[in-house]
Formats: structure tokens, sequence, C-alpha cells
């Protein structure tokens, strides 16, 4: 069995070696992001630099670069290499404040001179277009940037970089990148705040005895740029020297442009502050309500105050948790309180609404006015009744048909206040109308109106009697009309005299 099995694990072995090998010779190397590896001219061999023809410019480039060493800095061992850095603006992202970060996108230019590239003589031109791909066969600068979160050059179609060779040496090296770049926010006067956002040029390997950056004249170009939320203008950008030193390693040449924007305060005006105004006027709306009408005045006070909290968890969410008071949320904070303040204010009138004591104290309040009010109304019906046709007070506008002839008059009269006193002795002696008035057949004015009215209010079932309140909290409504609306103004005068 051992002796068959031996052949058996062999073949299987050899199998698994077969199928292994033809996997890798079947996977094809990955390219590189840059393609093909570059060949420098130094890397050429004789034989290959003698088959460029010598009056083309392949071969003045050859005669360049073929003892250059793109290790050695130029001037080594001598002065600092002075690199002077340019930046066209192509688009400046938005600051976002959660992140605490803007993306922009540039132009970086740089400009420096290499001795060894100086061009010959019978070269006609004063300066040299090369090939992107040399890029890689020179010695630049290791700037980078220092607030840098992440970048990426741009490849399409082709590697966006510009490289040229002037006549004295000069190198200048164009390049398009996209930069994320920190920019630590303070965010105290939120939205009305002016942020300062820095982009900083660091030198990595080079001290400053080997590389100096500096600016060129009009070191940061840019067309207009509108952003969303903020103001950039050419003349708020200001640049600086920000060189560095490090524990061990020396001082390290930096270069910085500090970009000023200003928040435009429109898009909060429009979105937080008018709509929180508004819910704060809306929740005094209660102290016009009655203050029985507790169905109409809770839900209001809960909607505002409610509306007001998700205002501001909204606002916290697209925001950073700092731990500092930003300027909208005193605001927000003053707009809850009030809000609150108007649901409190109407807890304090329902429990004097509801308190037996100034009930009473109202009650006996109201039965003293009716006493005086009825005591008022008796006087006056009195001194109505003074007033009759035997008074003072004037003649009735019928007294004068007491002296019509008796043989004008037919019609007996029938008042009842006539058989009620058994006097007849004026019979026919009223005209046919006197019947319509309201006077009796004595010229006394006689009510029946009014006692027709009496008698249908008495059959009818009296009306429920109606809710005392008392007049403290009338007045605790009357003092908050004024005193919410005036506070709230002084509260506004110096928020936004402190703020803009």
């Amino acid at each position: 069995m051992a002796a068959v099995a031996r052949p058996v694990f062999l073949l299987l072995l050899l199998f698994s070696c077969w199928n292994s090998t033809g996997a890798h010779e079947g996977k094809s190397p990955k390219k590189g992001k840059k393609g093909k590896h570059v060949v420098c001219p130094s890397q050429l061999s004789p034989e290959e630099l003698a088959q460029v023809p010598g009056n083309s410019t392949s071969n003045i480039l050859n005669r360049l670069m073929v003892s250059y060493d793109a290790r050695i800095r130029p001037n080594f061992k001598g002065i600092p290499v002075e690199s002077k850095v340019n930046i066209f603006i192509n688009s400046f992202g938005s600051i976002q404040e959660t992140t605490m970060d803007y993306r922009i996108n540039i132009f970086l230019r740089q400009r420096w001179n290499d001795p060894r590239l100086r061009l010959p003589a019978d070269f006609k031109s004063d300066s040299l277009t090369i090939d992107p791909k040399m890029f890689q066969c020179l010695w630049k600068p290791d700037l980078f940037f220092a607030n840098e979160k992440n970048a990426n050059f741009h490849d399409v179609t082709q590697d966006n970089i510009l490289l040229f060779i002037f006549r004295n040496g000069d190198v200048l090296i164009s390049m398009r990148l996209s930069v994320t770049l920190s920019c630590p926010l303070d965010l105290t006067l939120f939205p009305m705040d002016t942020q300062l956002c820095k982009m900083q040029l660091e030198s990595f390997g080079y001290t400053t005895s080997d590389l100096v950056f500096m600016w060129q004249s009009d070191p940061v170009q840019m067309d207009e740029i509108a952003l969303p939320q903020f103001d950039i203008k050419q003349e708020d950008i200001k640049y600086g020297n920000c060189t560095k030193f490090y524990q061990g390693t020396g001082y390290y040449t930096c270069v910085e442009v500090i970009f000023t924007l200003r928040r435009q305060v429109g898009f909060y005006l429009m979105g937080v502050y008018a709509p929180t105004l508004l819910i704060v006027v809306l929740s005094w709306l209660s102290f016009w309500i009655n203050p029985d009408a507790s169905a109409a005045r809770v839900p209001l006070g809960i909607l505002s105050v409610l509306s007001l909290s998700s205002e501001s968890m909204s606002l916290a969410s697209e925001l950073p948790k700092v731990s500092y008071v930003k300027a909208i949320d005193i605001w927000l904070i003053a707009c809850l309180l009030f809000g609150f303040s108007s649901l409190v204010e109407y807890a304090v009138v329902q429990v004097m609404l509801n308190s037996p004591k100034r009930i009473e104290e109202e009650k006996i309040k109201m039965a003293a006015k009716e006493k005086a009010r009825e005591e008022k109304e008796g006087k006056m019906a009195q001194s109505k009744t003074n007033n009759t046709v035997n008074g003072t007070g004037g003649t009735p506008i019928h007294v004068s048909t007491l002296q019509v002839v008796e043989t004008r008059c037919k019609k007996v009269c029938t008042s009842k206040s006539d058989l009620r006193s058994n006097d007849f002795s004026i019979v026919g002696s009223l005209p046919r109308d006197f019947e319509l008035s309201n006077f009796d057949c004595y010229g006394k004015p006689v009510e029946v109106m009014g006692a027709l009215k009496s008698q249908s209010k008495a059959n009818k079932k009296p009306a429920p009697p109606k809710p005392v309140i008392p007049a403290a909290a009338k007045r605790v409504d009357l003092y908050a009309r004024a005193l919410f609306p005036f506070t709230f103004l002084f509260f506004n005068v110096v928020y936004w005299s402190v703020y803009l």
C-alpha cells in the first residue's frame, strides 16, 4: 500500500506546482500611476546618445542631462537654493464647519536656478519646453503643504505639469493640484464671523542652509470667485513667513498665505433668525386669549417651545461640537427662554384662576358692583317716572289730545289703567289713534312691551353662570402683553449691537 500511495502523492504534488506556476505566469504586472518608467539621458549608453543628430534639440537636452545628478541639489555645499513660489487659484471650495477644512484647486508654480542646466550658446531660444515626464529626471524642491489633509495630482488627459528651462539655468515648474487643507475655526461670532484660513508651504527634508522658499511678486492670483456662504477678496489676502524649528533637525523654510473669509449672514437670517423670531411672537398671542381657554393657550405655548427646540437641534447637527458658546446659540437660547416663559406665565395665571380665595374675593367685588348698578338704575327709573305730564319734566306727545272737543272723538278708551281705576270721566274724549300710543287715558306712560319682555324672560331657562375670573389673573396677562415684547426688543438691540 505504501508503494502505491507514494507515486500518487508525487503526481498530486507536481499538479499543484504546475497550477501555481501557470497562475503566476498569467498575472500581468500592474502599471504604476505614472505609466512607464522614464529613462533619463544620464542613463543612456554612449551608443544610444550617438544616434541622436548633433544639431537637434534632443542632442542639446542630452548634453545638459548626461552628467546631471538629480540626487544632488544645485550649489551643493554652497549658498542655499532660493525657490520662488507663486499660486494661481482655479477654484475655492466652501469651508466645512464640521470637519474644519476647505478644498482648493490651484496651479502651484516654483522657480529656482540650477547652474547645471544653462542652455548652450548654440541654442537660439531663450527657454526650452520639456516633456512633463522629464520632471522625474530633475532635482526639485521637496515642497509639501504643512496643513494638508488630502491632495492629488491631475492626469487627465496627460499629467498636468508644465516644465520650462531658461537660458540662465532657471527652472520653472507649474503643476495643477487639488488640496484639502485644515482651517481651525473660531465660531464664537458664528454666523457673523470672519475666518482666517492658511496655506503653508514648507520644505520637508532641506533645512534653511540648503533651501529657502520666498514669494514671487504678486504671489497669489485668482479670478472672481463666488462662494455660497463667504466673501473672499484679493486685497484681503495676506502673506507671511512661517519658518519652523524642529528639535534635533533644525530650521526648515516655510511660507504661508492667509485667506480672509467673511461669512454672509443672509442665509441664517432667512433660515434661522426670522423663523425663530416669528415663533417667539406667536407664543405671545396666548396673552390675548381668555385665561379660562386652556385648550387654546397650552398647545400654543407647547408648540412654540417644541419648534424652537427642533430648530436648535437641527442647527447643532450641522456644526462642530465645540465647548464654547456661539452667537447663534445665545439667540436660540434666548428665544427658547421667551417661549418657555410664556408657558410659565400661563401656569401662573392658571394658579390664580383656580385659587378659591381669589375667586371669593372676586365674587364679593362683583356682587358689590351689581348692587351699585341696580341702585343707580332704580334712581334713574324713579327720576323718569317723575318726569310725566303732571310733573316738571315736560309735556308728553299726546297731552294735547286731552283738550280735543268731545264731538270729534267717538272712541271709547279701553286702557287697562282706566278700567283698573274705574274712572270713565273722559270716555269718548280721546282720538281714534290714541289706543296705539304708549299713554293711558290720562296721558301717563304705560310700559306694555316691558311687561311682555319680562314675562318672556321669566318663561326662559336661566343662562349658565359665567366663570369667575379673578382680576389678578387678568392683570398678569395685561402686564405680560407689555413686558415680553419690550424685553425681547431690548435683547435684540443689545444682541445685534454686540455681534454686528
